[in-house]
């Protein structure tokens, strides 16, 4: 009979499985998904905190010996944290699991179920869903560019292809067991990634090594994706890293995947060109290198309703919400709001960027233009947020020398002035704050010096009551 559960005072020297979560700041995103673990299947937890800044210690104390806490005094990173958690935990598997996911009943059962039977899996990953019970990640597959990207990210939990367990190259940390003695043969993360790319290094050297990597289906865990302060801080870094040591030494296999899952076909019937049949779930097809007009416009809402997701999810985060509870009516109120403190504080006839995420609705400001930040040179939205700072800046220079007047950054999007310091300090520096309706968003009027303190405080963050 295995055993199944470590004892909460932690008075076992081994226990099957433990869980080391990572943290830094986000305490009430730690509590629900400490919560979560806890209720559905009680192990070792071991709460690594990464240097909190935010009441993260407190909340942690309230817990008393369920969990265990290692704190670091300065931040380290993911890779460091979930390597300390290891050193002091004391199950046989280790399961790193993201303070930024809900597991559901039975997620970690599901994972050591499925290990048990592969004794060459060194590692067996989780299916991820977004709130909405869209996928996030079902495996990880290396495209053909060389670049490691998550498999049919945005299907549904349902579709025949997210629920078959089976191998990968990768999986992803936010959700992963790992055999104790693999994990130490592999002397752990490599700290030379910071917050990107760790769990893809490790993987593809497990592999190297001989060691299998599964994904298991069954075990299903919410995730709300990269909404920790500072994730994004060192990508350049991440992917050169990457770049440098695997680029040359990755074998492509998303097609291999597509194929299998009959989401991909090919007929060879009679004489070349070769008959290629997508289902429409994968790909949109391009005719002698341009889109239709209809394929580009479906590109760019789908990508439009990607990122509205996570607005709804990072609403539900400022509104002290579970994830996926910021209704309809919340957004609309937020829309509103802004619109409001617009109304207060610009000018008719000013043109304003909006950090819109795609959401047109957000341009739409009575008697002001309101323009997409990031946006193409169509003026759509460009799809993605800055690469860093620099860009972000000139990228906003370039607008305003175009005709803006103003940027509205709306509440769910105020962590860019956390992760874009260089840009915070730009606008602090550069341009005038104006008020605003709290918790509903920050407008800055651009290329003014301020003459008062301009400090970001100054500037009024949106309520949404």
């Amino acid at each position: 009979m295995k055993a199944r559960a470590c004892s909460l005072t932690l008075e076992v020297t081994m226990c099957s499985s433990s869980v080391i979560i990572p943290v830094f700041n986000c305490a009430n995103l730690t509590a629900r998904c400490l919560e979560a673990v806890l209720a559905s299947e009680p192990r070792e937890v071991v709460v690594v905190d990464d240097a909190s800044t935010d009441h993260t210690p407190a909340m942690l104390r309230s817990f008393g010996k369920r969990i265990r806490v290692v704190r670091h005094k300065q931040n380290r990173g993911f890779g460091a944290s979930c390597n300390d958690g290891a050193a002091v935990a004391s199950g046989k598997r280790l399961v790193f699991l993201n303070n930024d996911t809900i597991p559901r009943r039975g997620w970690l059962s599901a994972l050591e179920d499925y290990a048990a039977p592969h004794p060459q899996a060194g590692v067996v990953g989780a299916k991820l869903l977004y709130p909405n019970n869209t996928i996030q990640h079902a495996g990880v597959v290396i495209c053909q560019d060389g670049y490691p990207r998550h498999l049919y990210t945005g299907f549904p939990a349902d579709h025949p292809a997210v629920n078959r367990s089976r191998r990968f190259q990768i999986v992803t940390a936010a959700c992963m067991l790992i055999r104790r003695e693999v994990f130490e043969e592999a002397h752990g993360f490599d700290t030379a990634f910071r917050n990107g790319f760790e769990d893809v290094d490790l993987c593809l050297r497990l592999g190297q090594s001989g060691y299998e990597i599964h994904y298991c289906a069954e075990s299903e865990v919410m995730h709300l994706e990269s909404v920790s302060p500072g994730r994004f801080k060192k990508d350049g870094q991440n992917v050169n890293l990457y770049r440098d040591r695997w680029m040359r030494r990755v074998r492509p296999d998303d097609i291999g995947y597509y194929l299998e899952d009959g989401l991909l076909q090919l007929s060879y019937e009679g004489a070349y060109p070769v008959l290629l049949e997508v289902s429409p779930l994968l790909a949109t097809m391009a005719s002698a290198g341009r889109e239709s007009e209809l394929e580009r416009s479906l590109r760019e809402r789908n990508q439009d309703l990607r990122e509205l997701r996570r607005e709804n999810t990072r609403l539900a985060l400022v509104l002290g919400r579970h994830p996926g509870e910021a209704s309809e009516s919340d957004y609309r109120r937020m829309r509103q709001r802004l619109k409001e403190a617009v109304a207060r504080h610009v000018p008719l006839g000013a043109t304003l960027l909006v950090a819109s995420k795609g959401d047109s609705f957000l341009l739409d400001l009575p008697g002001r233009r309101g323009w997409h930040f990031p946006q193409t040179e169509r003026g759509t939205y460009a799809g993605h947020h800055p690469a860093s700072s620099r860009e972000a800046i000139a990228h906003l220079e370039a607008l305003h020398a175009r005709g803006a007047d103003y940027l509205v950054i709306p509440a769910p999007s105020a962590w860019w002035l956390e992760h874009y310091s260089e840009f915070r300090h730009y606008l602090e520096s550069q341009c005038l704050p104006l008020g605003g309706a709290k918790d509903t968003c920050f407008i800055y009027q651009l290329n003014v010096i301020p003459t008062l303190n301009p400090r970001t405080e100054n500037a009024s963050l949106c309520t949404i009551n």
